[in-house]
């Protein structure tokens, strides 16, 4: 074999070898990170999940999406189990009072309702055929709102075993609402849409951004009256 001839086959050999390196590398960067996380979709299914919420114990957590799935997890979100919905609608809003109680609002204004950590939802009857958003309670969990397209608000006082609809003065979809207590809440939606109330709902103010983008969602700080809207573009 030549002097150039034995140069070669050593730099080949130089090379494979950094190639076995990194592949080696990669592999091992690959189990880190699949170690610090977790495919979770599409186990238990595979359809679009729009919301997710926790119950004050941290552990008992509610994921709802198309096709009216509702997914349970007991430990913190590491393992989730489908739990009948009885509705095929789409749900799109999501409240968790504890580990027994939530309620969950979507298309067609449908709203489902649990006291039994889900073994059971209830369908109950809002009388509006608007999809609904967004679902928010004050601090007792016996009153709250959920608002959705065409301006359309709904009010419970009950839970959400029944609801009553309220006026909100604008035809924009509202695609989320938020209350700092019983009386204060706002809802912000489509082209800049923006209501207020100060009077649980009774009456909403037209408090519009125009021109403007939409706002995606809305949440009052906790213990304060003071609410912070976030929209497209940067816009807060």
């Amino acid at each position: 074999m030549s002097a150039k001839a034995s140069t070669t086959a050593r730099s080949l050999a130089w090379l494979m070898c950094l190639a076995a390196i990194f592949v080696c590398a990669v592999g091992a960067w690959a189990q880190q990170m699949e170690r610090a996380w977790a495919w979770q979709n599409p186990l238990p299914q595979g359809n679009a999940i729009y919301a997710v919420r926790f119950a004050p114990d941290k552990l008992t957590g509610w994921a709802v999406g198309a096709d009216g799935v509702i997914l349970r997890t007991k430990d913190g979100g590491f393992r989730w189990q489908e739990q009948h919905a009885a509705t095929p609608v789409a749900l799109y809003g999501l409240f968790v009072r504890d580990a027994k109680r939530a309620v969950a609002v979507g298309a067609r204004g449908q709203v489902l309702t649990t006291d039994n950590g889900g073994s059971r939802w209830v369908l109950r009857q809002t009388g509006v055929k608007d999809h609904l958003f967004s679902v928010a309670f004050a601090a007792d969990a016996l009153r709250g709102w959920a608002v959705g397209s065409y301006g359309q608000i709904v009010k419970t006082a009950d839970g959400g075993r029944t609801w009553t609809a309220q006026k909100s003065g604008v035809r924009a979809h509202l695609f989320s609402v938020s209350f700092a207590d019983a009386g204060v809440g706002a809802a912000v939606g489509d082209a800049g849409a923006l209501v207020t109330t100060r009077d649980g709902g009774a009456t909403w103010t037209d408090r519009s951004v125009t021109p403007g983008l939409p706002f995606p969602s809305v949440a009052f700080a906790r213990g304060s009256r003071k609410a912070v809207a976030v929209g497209l573009g940067g816009t807060i």
